[in-house]
């Protein structure tokens, strides 16, 4: 047991995932929630010893997760960071999928509120979902084999408070490696990497993909074989639109929020995209091999080698 008492903020996928994984392998005595949506989860989320309305109901944790949706989260930080807030929690995360709106209102804070709050708070992102939204997709292994990427703010503007000294105190130290245990002892490989870079990084590898098998989705959807293709299709075909099949609100909020990023890579995609399509109209089959071949090797090194973020 790592954690006396866990308080999750935000019950859906992850929230609960999260909250099941922890009872799993017995890393918190207790385990709380909070959710708007509480009544309707009572006797119903088993993954939970208690969940609440509001952060009131439990003003001390060991570990406070903030796992709610991207819009929510400056509102939440402001509310933890408040010198007047009752709340006493030890260590502060959060699971977003981008980190814009927290460095924000992160840089936005006094800078008293700033020091506390940074004293105690480190980002997390656990890569992983599930196409398949809300508590009740929830599981005890959704988090198995993933990559939890942790990261520190280090604001560069003039008069901001940078956490590089912090990370030097034995206690601020303690506080990652306890972190670092807790993602570890759910199934996660834990890996350090820039905050500041984490958005640019995701659009790359997950908000990207998605945008273009919604493409492809909506394609599909429209097409004279819309139907017929629901029923025949390969393998091939299914493992490559599964994520366009993701929660349609959520996904809204996460390429909204990271759009500058991922309109920047969607044109240095669309070269690689023409390159391809030229090579066809042109019937250079030996160029079409060599485009392929640098797309196939990259896919057939994935998980051959840890990366060092």
């Amino acid at each position: 047991m790592i954690f006396e008492r866990v308080l999750v903020l935000g019950c859906g996928l992850i929230g609960s995932s999260l909250a099941a994984s922890v009872r799993e392998h017995g890393l918190a005595k207790e385990i709380v929630g909070v959710d708007e949506k509480y009544e309707l989860m009572r006797k119903k989320n088993r993954f939970f010893d208690k969940i609440a309305q509001s952060l009131q109901s439990f003003e001390e944790a060991d570990l406070c997760v903030i796992a709610i949706p991207i819009e929510g989260i400056p509102d939440v930080v402001k509310e933890l960071a408040d010198s007047r807030s009752p709340f006493n929690y030890d260590l502060i995360t959060d699971v977003a999928s981008n980190k814009k709106s927290l460095l924000e209102v992160i840089d936005e804070l006094k800078q008293d509120s700033k020091r506390e709050f940074l004293s105690k708070f480190i980002s997390s992102h656990p890569l992983a979902g599930s196409e398949q939204g809300g508590w009740e997709s929830a599981s005890t292994g959704l988090f198995d084999k993933t990559v939890c990427l942790l990261g520190t703010p280090g604001m560069q503007s003039g008069g901001v408070h940078n956490v590089a000294q912090d990370q030097e105190c034995s206690n601020y130290k303690q506080k990652v490696a306890k972190l670092e245990r807790f993602w570890e002892g759910i199934g996660c490989r834990v890996e350090h990497f820039p905050l500041e870079e984490h958005d640019q990084f995701l659009s790359i590898i997950s908000h990207f993909p998605h945008l273009l098998a919604f493409s492809v989705g909506a394609f599909m959807s429209s097409s004279d074989y819309e139907n017929i293709s629901k029923t025949i299709h390969g393998t091939g075909f299914k493992d490559f639109t599964r994520i366009a099949a993701s929660p349609p609100s959520l996904w809204a909020d996460i390429l909204m929020e990271n759009r500058n990023c991922i309109l920047s890579n969607g044109k240095q995609w669309l070269e690689s995209y023409k390159e391809l399509t030229h090579a066809l109209e042109e019937g250079d089959k030996r160029r079409l091999i060599t485009l392929i071949s640098k797309s196939s090797l990259w896919r057939n090194s994935l998980g051959k080698s840890k990366s060092s973020l």
